[in-house]
């Protein structure tokens, strides 16, 4: 005990005097507050896993720790900022953004993983809303898209992906491009509302669902067929029945070659009964949570608005200034369908401006019902051959 009283002292008195410590050395290097010296044994810093790690309150920069199970062991420190280890492992480097897709309250939100890991596989990703700041997370290492769900509907949002390792969080990625999850009319038999996306399937998402210029008439599509994966960019289809959005007013206007003549066959869109419609995934080209209308959800839409939500037509010089406005004005919560004309059996364009043909799911003997409208007559169950190409506005499952 009493050589070991000598020992603390003489180590205090070292520190006090040199504000220096030495260990197996009397003469510790000018330039170190400790100095260990020894050619048969080493230094051993706190061994901890990650876990505790990563629940170290408030590290001091400069902390160093051992963490046993992260890479067989490393050496990791913290620099004030984030944790590093000595072999330079770090955060993975940020995401790069994709397209955020509509859906029910919901939107899927791609994204591609970045060049650099940070030196450790990548765990999992995060997609964050603005605004809201509501996440969606999936765990791989690779790109992917994820479902971010508890969304409002009628709200804009932009998105965000972050990466995450074992060592940590990555920055954000750029924010996405600002989409609208959807727009509402009071349709329905009980005074309710049914819930349709905002714009029509391939229309520019961006642009204001109510204010009528290029971009917002969308694509066509022959019935029960399922369309693009993915209307950006999408090339004319005719085999596939399909022609995507125009792009200028005279974009897209002519014949397409090898327009199907084929009809899809019944239950394309719809495998049950109009009062229980089932979308049938592999066809409808609707995103998650959204379907093709029924023939009856169409028909309640025109039948059951009131006085001051009754179906208006506005007319315009020009063939992208036509469109059937359901709702008080062109309010936000109001459907506007654009007259976005329809494409005919060699799939050439007809009458943009002047009418609009929306497809429902239901059959109606070897042709489909569809909702038909112009500037002077609305017919929300007309009669079509399923080999034209007509607009389709989705509606909430």
């Amino acid at each position: 005990m009493k050589q070991i009283f000598t020992l603390l002292a003489a180590l205090v008195l070292t520190a006090t005097t040199y504000a220096q410590v030495g260990i197996g050395t009397t003469t510790p290097d000018a330039s170190s507050a400790l100095d260990i010296t020894s050619t048969t044994k080493g230094l051993l810093i706190p061994r901890m896993t990650n876990a505790q790690r990563q629940a170290i309150s408030n590290p001091a920069a400069g902390l160093q720790v051992f963490v046993t199970d992260f890479d067989g062991g490393s050496f990791m420190f913290y620099d004030g900022t984030k944790w590093g280890t000595l072999s330079f492992t770090t955060i993975p480097d940020a995401p790069t953004i994709g397209t955020a897709t509509l859906g029910n309250a919901q939107a899927t939100v791609s994204f591609t993983a970045p060049s650099s890991d940070g030196g450790s596989v990548i765990t999992s990703y995060t997609a964050t809303s603005s605004p809201g700041g509501i996440t969606g997370t999936l765990s791989q290492a690779g790109s992917g898209s994820i479902t971010v769900t508890g969304l409002t509907n009628g709200t804009a949002y932009t998105f965000t992906v972050t990466a995450t390792n074992a060592i940590g969080t990555s920055l954000a990625s750029a924010p996405s491009g600002s989409v609208t999850l959807d727009s509402q009319v009071s349709a329905d038999e009980n005074g309710g509302t049914y819930t349709f996306l905002s714009h029509n399937l391939g229309a520019d998402t961006s642009l204001d669902p109510h204010n009528l210029v290029v971009g917002l008439q969308g694509g066509y599509v022959q019935w029960g067929k399922p369309g693009p994966t993915n209307w950006v960019d999408a090339d004319n289809d005719g085999a596939n029945g399909f022609v995507a959005a125009p792009t200028s007013v005279n974009s897209n206007s002519g014949a397409i070659s090898g327009w199907s003549q084929t009809a899809a066959a019944d239950s394309s869109w719809n495998s049950d009964t109009e009062a229980n419609p089932v979308k049938v995934t592999a066809n409808d080209p609707c995103p998650t949570g959204y379907r093709v209308p029924t023939r009856t959800e169409w028909v309640a839409v025109d039948n059951n608005n009131d006085v001051s939500r009754t179906g208006t037509f506005a007319s315009s010089t020009t063939e992208y200034g036509s469109a059937l406005h359901y709702g008080p004005d062109a309010s936000t919560r109001s459907l506007t369908l654009p007259a976005a004309g329809y494409r005919n059996a060699s799939g050439a364009l007809n009458d943009r401006g002047r009418n609009g043909i929306y497809w429902s799911s239901t059959e109606n003997g070897s042709n489909a019902y569809g909702f038909y409208f112009d500037s002077s007559t609305v017919i929300p169950a007309s009669n079509n051959l399923r080999t034209g190409g007509f607009s389709v506005r989705c509606i909430a499952e």
